[in-house]
């Protein structure tokens, strides 16, 4: 489906051979060679950089404005279809956006693209929209069939190209073999990248690729690039932190998730977009992870005081996971066992209990870990009733990762009534699960990684070489982690 390309070194260089140089402005946008009037063109090439860029709220917006200058522009309602669905990002779209979503594909199907590759990004479309599938997994793949087959027809084509990798990157392997399957994306994007360097898509598409333990130094380059590529993109300004989370470098994530948690501010209107809670949440772990834990507060109060946050995944992850990371990172037990079980009234919660159990892992561990293994116990009870939410709704990672949290709370309930072989067993079962799955690209990182917290126990229980060791593993997935690193001085 890709053109043949160089193995990853020498497209690595090329890659930072032209990193290196400036990114001229006119080239930060696509120029997309749609059949529309020149002022829904315009519109066209705008709503495409930002589907690019990941701006679904405002993409849409472009398209609208498209299709309200050239009734007749069949792009208009690709891209306002396209807007409605997010390939990459966890959970499903909400009933609002598939209903905006089908209807622009009812239209698009009514009307006749005026080329070849128009013709080909319409039928990519539609095969999401199509009437049949049963579940959003397979409305997934047949978008992404179908993408890839647009590109295949249209070779020359860069958007055709990008979107044809993000297609691969929404439907690559789970497990072990993912970090494969990108690589091989990642090769076919370092050489397009070479074509159109200032591509946002492309920059962008790679960054994904590459976020992953084995992959994030090939990351890197691009991650120095994109905030200049789309430097008024709250998600393009937030999307090199994946990298530099990975790398352990905290102040370029700094930095950048306030870039970014300040644009999605100020381009908000009824609803705070998404992208604000998601910078906020990776600004917090950034300034836990420098021994910031005041400031990182400050950034936790600024996100639970915004009232109108929009009702996203990405979102209610972070409103769920930035309070109670604060509360475990500064082992403050106590508090986590007593964390209410109310959340921010902004999200409805029923929707996100992957994101809800966080809030009962804190107070099932806070509570074993500060002496009350009855609470604890109650928590688990809590945990197991929203891990059968999560298998009931196809969510099987997070289902996975609820069991790891389940685990470790039961560990520290047997670490505190003094049975140690089991809690070590549970504790490593738990942290074997979590390595094996992974972190998901939604967080920072886990609230806290059962690796490191294995490397509690021992050091609780006296075995300081294997709790070093546990310690230098927990590093080695994510770099320059302060509680790991303040154990091992």
């Amino acid at each position: 489906m890709f053109p043949v390309t160089p193995g990853p070194g020498a497209a690595l260089a090329a890659l930072m051979a032209a990193a290196a140089l400036p990114l001229p402005l006119a080239a930060q946008g696509v120029d997309f060679p749609s059949t529309c009037a020149a002022e829904a063109d315009a519109a066209v090439d705008e709503g495409l950089t930002l589907l690019h860029n990941m701006m679904y709220i405002k993409a849409e917006a472009a398209f609208e404005r498209a299709a309200g200058a050239d009734p007749d522009c069949a792009m208009a309602q690709w891209g306002v279809a396209m807007a409605n669905f997010h390939p990459l990002w966890p959970g499903t779209p909400t009933e609002d956006e598939t209903a905006r979503g089908t209807e622009a594909a009812r239209r698009l199907a009514s009307m006749a693209p005026g080329n070849d590759l128009e013709r080909a990004f319409a039928e990519a479309a539609a095969a999401f929209y199509a009437s049949g599938h049963e579940s959003y997994p397979a409305r997934l793949a047949a978008w992404a069939e179908a993408q890839q087959a647009a590109h295949a027809q249209n070779p020359d084509d860069v958007d055709a190209a990008a979107l044809a990798a993000l297609a691969r990157l929404a439907t690559a392997p789970p497990g072990p073999e993912r970090a494969k399957a990108n690589a091989r994306v990642g090769d076919a994007l370092d050489a397009l990248h070479a074509r159109a360097p200032a591509h946002p898509g492309v920059i962008h598409y790679a960054i994904h690729a590459y976020d992953s333990p084995e992959l994030k130094e090939r990351g890197v380059p691009y991650a120095e690039i994109y905030d200049k590529a789309a430097p008024s993109a709250a998600h393009a300004l937030h999307m090199p932190a994946h990298i530099f989370t990975r790398t352990g470098d905290w102040q370029q994530s700094i930095d950048l998730n306030r870039r970014s948690a300040d644009a999605a501010l100020e381009t908000s209107r009824d609803v705070i977009q998404s992208h604000y809670a998601h910078a906020l949440d990776y600004l917090a772990y950034g300034h836990l992870q420098l021994g910031r834990p005041d400031e990182a507060a400050r950034i936790v109060d600024e996100l639970m005081a915004a009232e109108n946050h929009q009702v996203s995944f990405g979102g209610a992850y972070a409103l769920a996971a930035a309070p109670v990371r604060l509360l475990l990172e500064e082992e403050r037990w106590s508090e986590a066992a007593a964390l209410s079980p109310e959340m921010h009234p902004a999200i409805p919660w029923d929707r996100f209990p992957q994101a809800v159990a966080m809030r009962w892992f804190a107070k099932g561990l806070g509570a074993a870990r500060s002496g009350d293994p009855a609470a604890a116990r109650a928590a688990t009870v809590e945990l197991e009733r929203l891990h059968g939410a999560m298998r009931q709704d196809g969510q099987d990672y997070w289902a996975q990762l609820a069991e790891g949290q389940i685990a470790t709370v039961e560990a520290w309930i047997a670490q505190a009534e003094g049975d140690a072989d089991r809690a070590l067993a549970l504790q490593r079962q738990a942290a074997d699960l979590e390595d094996a799955i992974g972190k998901n690209p939604v967080t920072p990182g886990h609230v806290l990684p059962a690796r490191e917290l294995l490397g509690d126990m021992l050091a609780a229980q006296g075995r300081t070489a294997e709790a070093a060791e546990a310690y230098r593993a927990t590093l080695a997935h994510s770099p320059n982690r302060a509680r790991s690193l303040a154990a091992l001085n």
